[in-house]
């Protein structure tokens, strides 16, 4: 590619949840399953695959559940922040089983027609039920089948928004073939988001959004008390209704009969309203603080509200003052609750702590399961970044479940699975554990990483793909691109800062703020050893050495502290580990191996030491800081010894890096520049620097050839050592690059993995061979399709010729061939591109032509041939076909005005060929002979005196 270099993102792991609630919905159907089908599944042991539904700021976002795979994602039109969003997936209503409580209580006569009515809307399609908003007003209609979202924002706007599934080729295209519906899909696809319907729903802020069971109606609270209840399909208001209480409306539930409105607010008021009178019917003030979740009993004669003062409240409906009939008081700090059924109660606490209760109206509040927060540390106060701030029951999203007179009434005995934020945003999938009494983190979808710090790939062939340290106590592995993460390495009390994975990928090393190594097994992922005691400040930069075997493994730690230390590994690590062969150690029977440093230097550097690299031989150690010097040592006998300093940058060093086939360091440096060292004469051979941004990390690749280099202003720039020069450069990120790493795997491209302080983690992959390879391949068929348009013209086949030169993108070609073919047969010429080329054209090549022809009409030489292709595209086209191409009608306006100024030149050479005329009758006698006057003046003077003659004789 010319000495350039191709590199593209291949994925990014963005900002995707910023706090608030979370929502499922059942994915659409793929190609050729029915959504009849999907809805008889669903209600089986064998659900349809999940989404969830979050909001990030102004946009939301939609994640498939099992993998964490983005599949759309919707922004604002105009700026604003999401409050609050719900979910709601409906399904086709099937008269064999009973739905809801409309289809429960019809007769005979009213399934009948309801029956004729949904033949005649699937004939009609989904799309135009959505665009006629009359679809059947009358109280038994149902809403049209699909997965909708609904959004409230912080200026008074709802959205309503339809998933759409955007079918790929990999698909089946046989809708007509029977297909069984499976749990999970392994092809990829993804989602659209379309708005439906969006409008001002109240005058303050919309503090809450929630589906009916039946997805036909949208409640939506605001922050002044108001509740309003919507016909979302056929787009009217169906309530105007206000608490008594006039404050911020915090929980709202309607039962699935759609009988009784409950609305709770953020002062702990509670108020139920009759869903079809519109009236109130009684309201109170049961709790102190916000009420987290409402849920009534399936007969509705008692409401059970549960609220951030930590008590659980069992009212009668029919009280006028909403009396109280019992309460209870839970064990945890509550900040989110949810009822599953109106007999289980889910609760989050604020330490993380997450409690499943048994809720009964005469019978005693039963824990059935308790899982204790991570946040929560025996010796430490609890992390505010484990409160859980939104609780969601896995694979039931609203819509799908049966949801009549019974429900709830039935109870399994089963724990399902949940989703549980944090304040951290990260949704956790909690699955009950064997031993009945808890919960654990089956994976956990990352939301926002905040600040990158570090990360490492594993090597190839490993099961997980990178680990990833972020601005918190706890490090997460990653299996696959994007925010699932599988893994959680927990136990440091503070921020990590650094981590390292060893060579055959069996232990992971971590530090941070807390002054200690932590050495995990990636067989158990538990702790098996603690390295403490070697720094008295925040640990910055570790590295295993490169050849690592059983009997040495050493990790070198640099600080904060200006000290070097080497941790002996291979003694007190490797032992630990559980080998093949052996039997595992239970996580709760291993104890940590707490050990100290073998060796180490103190005052290492004039000041903080910001990296530490280990040469590919294990000949040489480098460190570098805040004194601007580059310090190399050699660690023979597992023990450190200073070789040499190398000095020459103007600031702080950042990042080292040896070559993996030279003896050549590169250092990189604050001062903006990048200098290569040589190990064997320990000077300086090669200065690169752009400009004088501050350069954060450096990296060598492609067999130590290039090098990759990201800086404070998040730009990643690839060096072609040999030139130095720079042979690609992007903006990849907008905050500095504090995380790269480079991935090289065999037969596959290089990718380069960069973290930054903006939260975004961005994959770029090198793709200069497979650009190389389409250009070689371009050229290729140009070549071939040159030469077939050469011998087309050779051989007189001018259409053949014209749609070559076309799809060439040859305008010069194009151009003789017209001229040759208007001069060889013009009036075949016009009429086989008015009947057969020019209706052929796509628009594109349409297009493509008219440019041409723009180009040919500025130049007075090749007007004639412009205007030929004009004449012919006005013939073959009618003016209303091209005045709807957008593209064109610009194209046609440059084109009149250069044909006007053609038109008036020909006319006026036109207009002076008359003077020709003029001239030559002017210079002429009046009547043309074939004899001059005078010759015939001189034939009469001649002829007189032979007259005379001739009649002298005759006399």
């Amino acid at each position: 590619m010319e000495g350039k270099n191709c590199f593209r993102t291949r994925w990014s792991q963005s900002p995707l949840y910023s706090g608030g609630n979370v929502a499922s919905l059942q994915l659409p159907a793929p190609r050729g399953v029915s959504s009849a089908s999907l809805s008889s599944s669903a209600s089986a042991s064998a659900p349809g695959e999940e989404g969830l539904v979050m909001a990030c700021g102004d946009t939301v976002n939609v994640l498939r559940a099992s993998t964490g795979e983005l599949l759309a994602s919707y922004k604002l039109p105009l700026e604003d922040v999401i409050l609050r969003v719900d979910a709601v997936s409906i399904m086709p209503r099937d008269e064999s089983t009973p739905g809801t409580a409309n289809c429960v209580a019809g007769n005979g006569k009213k399934r009948r027609l309801d029956k004729a009515k949904e033949e005649t809307k699937a004939a009609e399609g989904n799309d135009s039920d959505l665009r006629n908003p009359s679809l059947d007003p009358s109280p038994t209609a149902s809403a049209p089948s699909g997965s909708y979202i609904a959004v409230g924002t912080r200026t008074l706007q709802v959205y309503v928004l339809r998933l759409d599934r955007i079918h790929e080729e990999g698909e089946a295209k046989d809708t007509a073939s029977p297909v069984t519906p499976s749990t999970s899909h392994s092809e990829d696809f993804s989602c659209a988001l379309t708005p439906l319907r969006s409008w001002t729903a109240a005058q303050q802020a919309i503090a809450v959004v929630q589906f009916t069971f039946s997805g036909r109606y949208l409640v939506s609270g605001s922050t002044d008390g108001g509740v309003k209840v919507w016909d979302v399909f056929n787009h009217h208001l169906t309530h105007n209704l206000r608490i008594p209480s006039a404050s911020l409306v915090h929980s709202v539930y309607v039962d699935p009969t759609e009988k009784l409105l409950c609305v709770a607010s953020f002062e702990g008021h509670v108020a139920v309203f009759d869903f079809v009178g519109k009236t109130l019917i009684t309201h109170g003030h049961p709790h102190v603080s916000a009420v987290e979740a409402l849920c009534l009993t399936p007969n509705n004669e008692h409401l059970f509200s549960i609220g951030r003062d930590r008590k659980l409240v069992i009212c009668a409906v029919d009280s006028p003052k909403l009396e109280e009939v019992r309460s209870f008081v839970v064990k945890e700090h509550v900040t989110s609750a949810v009822f599953e059924s109106p007999f289980r109660l889910h609760v989050g606490a604020v330490d993380g702590t997450l409690a499943t209760y048994r809720v009964g109206v005469t019978e005693p509040l039963r824990l059935a399961r308790r899982m204790r927060g991570h946040s929560v540390g025996a010796d430490g106060p609890a992390d505010d970044e484990g409160a859980i701030r939104s609780l969601l029951v896995a694979q039931s999203p609203k819509g799908m479940q049966e949801a009549g007179p019974l429900y709830g009434l039935l109870d399994d005995g089963n724990s399902s699975s949940l989703y549980a934020a944090d304040a951290a945003f990260n949704i956790s999938l909690l699955r009950p554990d064997a031993a009945g009494s808890g919960y654990s983190a089956a994976s956990t979808l990352v939301g926002f990483l905040d600040q990158v710090l570090d990360l490492k790939p594993f090597p190839p062939g490993f099961p997980f793909q990178r680990v990833v340290v972020t601005n918190s106590r706890d490090v997460r592995c990653y299996p696959t691109s994007g925010c699932f993460s599988s893994q959680t390495l927990r136990g440091h009390e503070d921020i990590v800062l650094t981590c390292a994975v060893s060579a055959d990928a069996g232990v992971i090393a971590t530090a941070g703020k807390d002054r200690e190594i932590r050495f995990w097994s990636t067989a158990t992922w538990e702790t098996v050893a603690i390295g403490r005691g070697g720094h008295e400040a925040d640990i910055t930069a570790i590295a295993f050495n490169a050849k690592q075997s059983e009997s040495f493994m050493a990790l070198f730690s640099v600080g904060a502290d200006e000290n070097l230390r080497l941790w002996d590994a291979g003694v007190h690590v490797v032992p630990a580990l559980p080998h093949a062969g052996t039997a595992a150690k239970p996580p709760t029977a291993a104890t940590p191996v707490v050990f100290a440093h073998r060796s180490g230097i103190n005052a290492a550097h004039e000041g903080s030491i910001h990296a530490v690299a280990v040469a590919p031989n294990d000949q040489y150690l480098a460190t570098a800081g805040k004194d601007k010097n580059v310090h190399l040592w050699n660690f023979t006998g597992k023990k450190l010894f200073r070789e040499a300093s190398l000095k020459g940058h103007r600031r702080a060093v950042s990042s080292l890096s040896f070559s993996p086939s030279d003896r050549v360091l590169a250092s990189a440096s604050n001062d903006g520049s990048i200098r290569l060292w040589s190990l064997i004469s320990l000077t300086c051979v090669k200065a690169l620097q752009v400009d004088r941004s501050p350069v954060l990390q450096v990296a060598f690749f492609n067999g130590g050839t290039q090098l990759v280099t990201g800086n404070a202003e998040g730009v990643l720039r690839v060096w072609a050592i040999a030139e130095s020069e720079v042979v690609w450069s992007g903006e990849t990120h907008e905050g500095g690059v504090w995380a790269l790493s480079v991935v090289e795997q065999v037969h596959e491209s290089v990718l380069l993995l960069s973290g930054s302080a903006d939260g975004v983690l961005v994959a770029t992959e090198d793709y200069t061979s497979e650009e190389a390879e389409r250009v070689r391949s371009e050229r290729h068929d140009a070549i071939l399709q040159e030469q077939e348009l050469a011998n087309a013209l050779r051989k007189g086949q001018y259409t053949e010729a014209f749609m070559l030169a076309l799809r060439l993108n040859h305008p010069r070609n194009l151009r003789q061939v017209i001229m040759r073919w208007s001069v060889k047969d013009p009036q075949e010429c016009e009429a086989s591109l008015c009947r057969s080329i020019l209706p052929s054209l796509s628009e594109e090549q349409l297009l493509r032509l008219l440019q041409f022809t723009r180009e040919w009409v500025t130049n007075a030489r090749y007007c004639g041939v412009a205007s030929l292709v004009m004449h012919s595209v006005l013939a073959a086209y009618h003016f209303t076909a091209l005045a709807a191409m957008p593209a064109v009608r610009s194209i046609l306006e440059a084109l009149l005005a250069y044909m006007q100024r053609h038109s008036q030149r020909l006319h006026e050479v036109l207009r002076r060929t008359y003077y020709i005329d003029y001239v030559t009758r002017s210079l002429g006698p009046l009547t043309l002979t074939t004899e001059p006057p005078f010759l015939r003046a001189a034939a009469n003077v001649d002829g007189v005196p032979q007259k005379r003659q001739r009649s002298a004789e005759a006399v």
